[in-house]
């Protein structure tokens, strides 16, 4: 079997974190090294090195080589940039499009959830005891999601769709690179010379 199929039968096995949704560090030799949240060891990290584990590896950052800190999440940046900062590392600001999606997607749910916190409250209301201990959680959902909205970016109708769809397009794209990417090391992976086998075949010929 080829080795590009086998590699690309490894990476379609496996799930593989993109830009999308990581904390992408473009070091300063032009290398990018995108982690997701989860890889990110915080309390294994130094002052002068970020520390992430990927396929069972533990792997280290010198702070010294990042250029700049990159997210095309508001979520991810939510739960990371605090980390980062520590690093006086400067982090770029994020598209316009992505400050869109998530404050529209953020706005959204918080209205899903005071929806539901509305017919909560009414059943209650209305005789059924149950909902007076399940109203106040999508009332609470409701409140703490709508803190988190800049309603600047806020959009609505044809704009909101026009979003999705764009957000869409991208996701995909970068997945394809990340595949694509992580391909290409495993053919290198699978190419390169295996030690034992080359001890093997150097006494078959002796």
């Amino acid at each position: 079997m080829p080795i590009v199929v086998i590699a690309q039968s490894i990476i379609s096995a496996i799930s593989i974190p993109t830009e999308a949704d990581n904390i992408n560090i473009h070091m300063k030799d032009g290398e990018l090294i995108s982690i997701s949240k989860r890889e990110l060891k915080e309390k294994k990290s130094t002052p002068t090195e970020i520390v992430y584990k990927r396929m069972g590896e533990y792997k280290n950052i010198p702070i010294s080589d990042i250029e700049y800190v990159r997210y095309e999440s508001l979520d991810t940046y939510d739960k990371t940039a605090h980390f980062v900062e520590e690093y006086d590392l400067m982090i770029k600001e994020m598209d316009q499009h992505v400050l869109e999606y998530y404050n529209t997607k953020r706005y959204k749910k918080s209205r899903t959830s005071q929806t539901l916190a509305v017919a909560g409250w009414t059943l209650a209301v209305a005789g059924n005891p149950i909902f007076w201990a399940v109203a106040p959680i999508p009332t609470t959902q409701a409140a703490l999601t709508m803190k988190t909205v800049d309603k600047a970016y806020v959009l609505n109708g044809k704009e909101w769709k026009a979003c999705k769809k764009e957000q869409k397009r991208k996701v995909k794209e970068l997945k394809k690179n990340a595949q694509e990417k992580e391909s290409l090391i495993e053919i290198q992976k699978l190419s390169s010379p295996n030690p034992y086998q080359d001890y093997h075949n150097h006494n078959l010929n002796s």
